[in-house]
This record gives structure tokens, C-alpha cells and sequence, in this order.
């Protein structure tokens, strides 16, 4: 059987306990409270204890109880399933960072304390859960409040950086549509160079076409003189005849009018030959009807025809170089520009000029030439 403690009384009103057993036995209130000590024998002094102190002890108690019941629940399989406690605080690099939650409790549990120790005036158990609720809201308020500041710089700072992002984002777009538009315009300047040089080295199409124009206007009387002279030529070799009579008188009037537009098979007139004398063409018009050319006819029309068809060959020669050095200051092609329109060298239409037989054979060219006056072919 377990040995009472003794009690002894001083003075001041404090009491000293002794016991001899391995627990003391302290009862505040008619509600013990057993605590264990290091030694088989425990001196204490204590003062008699207020009523805030046995408000305060109590509670604390009750909340001790309450954890460890919870504790016991949690570990039971099958119990009722309470509500896990708050999350613990986390470290942080300053120390630790409390949730609002526990940041309240903590701050009721701390009011509860202070609010246990000596009062100035008694008070209830009621009025000290109320200190301690009071605090806990206080405190839970202003920890909500930061959480919110903070969560809200955070979100602020997040916002900010994805603002940054899509600024370079962008920056970093127009540097590249700027780079994409100097290369463009590079490549398009590269581009008209190379056009322009090409251009450059390709002919005047224009140009030459326009001074071939003028070219051929300007030739378009020795092209019918020609013409008119290739029938005088061609009637003046072989036998004679009507037909040959007609080609000649038609050659020879060419030859004196090449814008005529008399046909070999119609009257010659005023109106269609009027650069032709009328006596060549009355010869013209009998010839026509069947009348035969004298020979002596035949031979003046043919020395004549062949006397007025020089002047024309001189005078297309000149045309000829004067067109080919316009054409070379402008840097045409000579041969597309001023194509001869003169004909082969020794041929019909173009003989040779000898005065005699001797230079004839100096030569050694063979074709149509004149010697001495006379219309002859020269073949090896």
C-alpha cells in the first residue's frame, strides 16, 4: 500500500511534500495530475495555486487528453477517420514558413500560456478560451493576409516574366523579319544588277528594229531598179523573141522609174509610169499588141539599161556603209541591222568592169562582167 505524503507548513503559507514513493501525486481542484520524477524522492515548494492557474492547467490538460485520444483514433483500423492536422512547417532559407492554420494555433496556444500565468483579477475558464480563440483568429487573419501578398507578388512576378518572355519573344521575331527584309532587298538589288547587266549585254531589239526600218525604206528604189535591170539581163541572153522583147522594155522602165506601177500585161500610161517617156512607153504599148523590137532597138535598151542600173549600185553602196557605222555607234549588230541588199559580185544584176580582155584575164574571176562595153560570162 502506497505510503501518504507528508505535509509540513511554514510561514509564508508555502508547503513542503516529501514522499518515499516513485510518483508524486499533486491535486489541484479535486483533478490530479501525475508526474514522474528522476529520483525516488522529490522536494518541491509550492504556492497556493490561483484560480487563473487551475483555469489554465486545466485546459492544458484537456488539450493533452484530446491529442492523445486523436492519436489513438488515427491508430485504430476501422475507427472514424478525424481530419489529418495541419501541414507541419516547411524550411525555408530564412527558417521556417508556418501556414496561416498553424500560425494561428501556435499564437492561441501561446495566449493560452500567458493568459495561465497570475491575473489581477480572477477569471473563467470560458474567458480564457476566448483570450486564446481571439489571438488564433488575429493571428490566422494576418497570416492569411500575408499568404495572400505573398501569393499575389508571386503570381505578380509570374506575370511580369511571362510578360518579359513574349517582349524578347517579339524583340527577337522582329529582329528576325528585319534580317529576313535586309536580305530581301539585297538579294532584290543582286537581282536588278544582274538584270541590268544581262540587259545590258543583250541587243537593242528596239532599236535595231527601228533602224532596219529605215534602212529598208531607204532601199526600196534600188530593190525595184534591181528588179527591172534582173529581167533586162535575163532578156538580153540567147535568141530573141516577143517574150523576151517585153521583159526587156519592162526592165528598162524600172530602171527609169522604179515607183511605176505598171504590170507586164497592161498599157503603159501617164498614170502608172509617169517618170517614163512617152516614147518608151508608145514602144512599150506596140510590143504589147505583137510588134517586134529592130535589133539595133534591142542593143540601145540593153547598153542603156545597163549604164542607168550603175549609178544604182553605187548609190546603195554608200547607203550600205552609211547605215552599218550607225548602226556600230549604237552598238548594233551590223548584219542584223543593214542587211546587203547588193547583188553577188559577178553576177547578172552586178558584173565585173573590165577594159579590156588582158585585165579580164589578170583577174581570174569567173561570173558576168563588162569588157570593154560588152556584156559577156567568164567561165574557167
Amino acid at each position: 500500500m502506497a505510503q501518504r505524503p507528508v505535509q509540513m507548513a511554514f510561514p509564508s503559507g508555502d508547503i513542503l511534500r516529501r514522499s518515499v514513493t516513485p510518483r508524486i501525486e499533486t491535486n489541484f481542484g479535486g483533478r490530479g495530475v501525475q508526474v514522474t520524477p528522476a529520483s525516488t524522492i522529490t522536494e518541491s515548494i509550492l504556492p497556493d495555486p490561483s484560480y487563473a492557474d487551475v483555469v489554465a492547467r486545466t485546459a492544458a490538460a484537456r488539450q493533452a487528453r484530446a491529442l492523445q485520444q486523436q492519436r489513438q483514433m488515427q491508430q485504430v483500423p476501422g475507427g472514424p477517420q478525424l481530419p489529418p492536422p495541419p501541414p507541419a512547417p516547411t524550411p525555408t532559407r530564412g527558417g521556417l514558413s508556418f501556414t496561416p492554420q498553424s500560425r494561428g494555433m501556435l499564437a492561441g496556444a501561446l495566449a493560452g500560456l500567458q493568459y495561465a500565468g497570475p491575473q489581477a483579477q480572477p477569471t473563467s475558464f470560458a474567458q480564457g478560451l476566448g483570450v486564446m480563440g481571439q489571438a488564433a483568429v488575429e493571428a490566422f487573419d494576418v497570416a492569411q493576409q500575408r499568404e495572400e501578398e505573398r501569393a499575389a507578388a508571386v503570381a505578380e512576378a509570374n506575370r511580369q516574366r511571362r510578360i518579359d518572355e513574349a517582349t524578347a519573344e517579339y524583340r527577337a521575331a522582329q529582329l528576325d523579319l528585319k534580317r529576313e527584309e535586309i536580305r530581301a532587298d539585297a538579294a532584290a538589288t543582286k537581282a536588278l544588277r544582274e538584270a541590268d547587266s544581262a540587259k545590258a549585254l543583250l541587243p537593242d531589239v528596239k532599236g535595231e528594229s527601228t533602224l532596219r526600218k529605215e534602212y529598208d525604206t531607204q532601199s526600196k528604189s534600188f530593190v525595184n531598179a534591181r528588179i527591172g535591170f534582173e529581167k533586162l539581163q535575163e532578156a538580153s541572153l540567147g535568141e530573141p523573141s516577143a517574150a523576151k522583147d517585153l521583159s526587156l522594155i519592162f526592165g528598162y522602165m524600172k530602171l527609169l522609174d522604179p515607183t511605176s506601177v505598171v504590170r507586164e500585161s497592161e498599157q503603159a500610161s501617164a498614170s502608172n509610169a509617169a517618170g517614163v517617156p512617152e516614147r518608151i512607153r508608145n514602144i512599150w504599148n506596140r510590143t504589147l499588141t505583137g510588134q517586134r523590137l529592130t535589133p539595133e532597138q534591142r542593143l540601145d535598151f540593153i547598153s542603156s539599161g545597163r549604164r542607168l542600173f550603175l549609178p544604182y549600185i553605187a548609190d546603195q553602196t554608200q547607203r550600205e556603209e552609211f547605215y552599218g557605222n550607225l548602226a556600230g555607234e549604237y552598238d548594233f549588230k551590223v548584219d542584223r541591222v543593214v542587211p546587203t541588199k547588193l547583188p553577188k559580185r559577178g553576177s547578172r544584176t552586178n558584173p565585173y568592169i573590165y577594159q579590156n580582155e588582158g585585165e579580164a584575164e589578170a583577174a581570174g574571176l569567173t561570173g558576168f562582167a563588162y569588157i570593154g562595153g560588152r556584156f559577156v560570162e567568164i567561165t574557167e
